[in-house]
């Protein structure tokens, strides 16, 4: 922070700083849990599409890649309330370990889905080049 942002900033009381950080906190695990529910909602849709709409190679793993995401932002979320509502350390690191791990799974899913969006790219570059005329 620059000097210029530093002086702008009100000061604050031991307490009022106390407040305003637990009012962000509880913010940050709202947005998550908002996050995750959306998440679900999209990984549903998407699900009912893929059975819908025409297989192409890569779409199974677009599915799976989204559900694994959402599994993940679900255990983040979780870690995240759990660290916000404990003031026992060692509940409060295991918070911390479901929220780390929420975030690997939600990368690991991120994967799956690129490699089926990979995937379905190259199903159509390969189509649209097969129906060139020569």
């Amino acid at each position: 922070m620059d000097k210029i942002q530093k002086e702008q900033m009100p000061i604050l009381t031991e307490e009022e700083k106390e407040s305003r950080i637990l009012r962000l906190r509880q913010q940050v695990v709202a947005n998550v849990w908002i996050q995750a529910f959306a998440g679900l909602a999209e990984a549903a849709a998407l699900t009912k599409l893929y059975y819908l709409e025409e297989q192409v190679p890569g779409t199974l793993e677009i599915v799976q890649g989204v559900w694994i995401q959402v599994i993940g932002t679900l255990l983040e979320a979780i870690g995240l309330s759990e660290q916000l509502v404990t003031e026992d350390e060692s509940a409060f690191f295991y918070g911390q370990r479901h929220a780390v791990t929420g975030d690997w799974i939600q990368s690991l899913g991120g994967i799956v889905e690129a490699i089926g969006g990979e995937r379905v790219l190259e199903d159509a570059m390969r189509k649209r080049f097969d129906e060139l005329v020569p």
